[in-house]
Formats: structure tokens, sequence, C-alpha cells
């Protein structure tokens, strides 16, 4: 039987997926035991002849190719070639420690867990594969999916931190939505919310690659634009999502940990549209959208990481929509303003 789907969206990653295959190859488990699917999203570089030399090395490499439709289009399309008992969501730029895998999958199948969730490390090195602590030293903490977020007030909802069952996502009828950005978020939101079992291991198993040209850290103006839109198009399903909270009379930690999540992106698109050529009708209909699904004013975000004096100041400014709208004014008298 199939124990684990690793599950690759690739784009352009020649410099990245050879790196991304021997992580996962180098596994203490039979490749009879797990399946790699990777689908190339229309590459136009040597990508696809990288993975096709490793699939006729390794039996379970399974390469498919698609036009090019986005990231998360992609994702869904891996889900259902999928045959594992539980899902890795793993990027073509980014891997993971060696001989990971049989722990993680025994903690997972003996406490019949619908998540099992790690930790990531930001690195720019390629060759980090070693853990410095065994994972069986280490505590693994079991708890409902609501526990798990009620317990961890700076929880991150990035896919690749965590393996899930895929009865239960069956079971839920668990998909990414059409943000190509950030559908990951509400992807992992639902998924812990309904999670009955979930075990967390607090060691970076998971290597984050800090990549230049990466589409979340380009400064082209088109992409940030269309960035800052998806992000808000997240805020919101995020919004709806806490605000069914509510109505259910969930717990206030549960709800503030949420928002103070939620708040973290408001704030930092607020941040990014007063950094580019944006007009004041622009960011003032993007300060609405947040209103209207109770986003802004933000109302939890200076707390834990986010409580300094800097961060107090910034917060009162943005907050202000007077002072807010009056300082893009005067930006834009130096810069020429874009409405759309």
């Amino acid at each position: 039987m199939m124990k684990l789907s690793i599950l690759i969206p690739m784009y352009n990653a020649k410099n990245y997926i050879g790196n991304c295959i021997e992580s996962v190859m180098n596994q203490d488990i039979s490749e009879d035991d797990y399946e790699i699917i990777i689908i190339d999203d229309g590459s136009n570089d040597t990508s696809v002849a990288l993975v096709e030399a490793y699939a006729q090395k390794y039996k379970n490499i399974h390469l498919y190719q698609e036009p090019n439709s986005g990231a998360y289009t992609t994702r869904n399309k891996l889900l259902k070639l999928a045959k594992g008992d539980y899902i890795f969501n793993l990027d073509a730029d980014d891997y993971i420690v060696y001989n990971c895998l049989s722990t993680l999958l025994k903690i997972a199948e003996n406490n019949q867990l619908d998540i099992i969730g790690f930790k990531t490390k930001e690195t720019s090195d390629l060759n980090y594969f070693e853990l410095s602590e065994s994972i069986g030293d280490n505590t693994t903490i079991l708890s409902s999916g609501i526990e798990f977020i009620e317990n961890n007030n700076y929880l991150r909802y990035e896919i690749w931190w965590y393996f899930i069952k895929r009865d239960f996502m069956i079971e839920h009828g668990m998909d990414f939505n059409n943000n190509e950005y950030n559908a990951d978020v509400i992807f992992t939101s639902n998924a812990l919310l309904k999670a009955e079992r979930v075990g967390y291991v607090p060691l970076s198993i998971h290597r984050y690659v800090q990549t230049q040209d990466s589409l979340m850290r380009s400064k082209n103006f088109e992409i940030t634009k269309k960035r800052i839109e998806y992000i808000q198009m997240m805020i919101g399903n995020k919004s709806q999502l806490i605000n069914n909270l509510k109505d259910k009379n969930h717990s206030n930690t549960l709800i503030e940990n949420m928002s103070h999540r939620r708040d973290i992106f408001t704030f930092f698109n607020i941040m990014n549209m007063l950094r580019n050529p944006f007009s004041k009708a622009y960011i003032k209909n993007r300060i609405n959208a947040f209103k209207a699904v109770d986003a802004y004013p933000l109302k939890n975000f200076t707390k834990y990481k986010y409580k300094s004096r800097r961060y107090k100041i910034l917060t009162l400014i943005f907050n202000s929509e007077n002072l807010l709208y009056t300082i893009v004014s005067v930006k834009n008298l130096f810069s020429k303003p874009i409405n759309n």
C-alpha cells in the first residue's frame, strides 16, 4: 500500500528541481512505499529533461506535462493523481532533510493523525540535508486542529509544513481555490479547523530556499500588483472563516490567533501599496474592501513579534484613514500614480 504521495508543481526550475528530487529520494523508506508526482506547468527551460532522467532511474517518480495554468491549479491536478495515505505538497525549489520520512509516517500512522506538521528553515544553501537532532528524541504534540491553532499564536499556513491524510481530504472535499498566490492559507486553515488529530514535530524538516527570482519577491510592478490583489482575495476569504467562527461562538483565543495572522497579511499588504505608485482612489478601494470583511482597522496586529514601538506607530497611521490618504496624496505629488 502506498504510504505517501509527494506532489510537486514545476515551472522553470532547472536550478533547483534536481536538488529537490535528491532530497526526497535519499530517504529511509522503500521506493514502493511512496511516490513523487511532478507536473510540469509549461516550462521552457531544461527542467523536464532533468526530471525525465530521474524518472528513468527511479520507478516511483512520475512526470506529467501540462500547458501553463498556475501553481495551485496544478496542485489540484496533482491531488487527483495521488494514491498515498498521506499527501505532502512540496515546491520544486525547496527540499527536505534526508532520512525523515520513515519516522514522520510512523508517528502519523501510529497516532492515526489527520495532519502532522513540522518546522521549516529559510536558507540559500542547497546542501543543508542533515538534522542536528533526532526526530525520535523530540516530543510530538498531539491535539485537535483547533487546539493547535489556539496554542500557536504565530501559526504558518504554507502547505509544505504538513503531511495531510488523503482520506481526510476526500471526506471534507478539500482542494485549492483559484488564488494562484495564496491558496494554501485557506486550504491549511480549513484543514486545521476540521482536523480531530494533529501531530507536530518541532524540528526544521523542510528547507525553504530563498530564490531571487521568486514571484513572491519580484519587484516587477505588474507582478507586485497581482500579488497585492491575490493577497487581498485571501484576506477576504480568511476573514469569512473568522467571522463564521465568531458566529459559532468559538474561543476568543482561536479567533484572536487567526485574526492576528490575518492582520499580518493586511498590514504588509497596505505597506506594499504605499511602497508602489498606486493612486489614492486605488488604495481607498482596497481599504474599503478590508473594512467590508472586518479586516480593517487593524485590531490584532501589534502583539507577539509585532509589538515594537515602530509597528505600533505604523499601525496608528494605517488605521487613520485621513492620515493614510494624506500620505498617499503627498507621495503621489512626486510620482505618477496608477489607478488600476
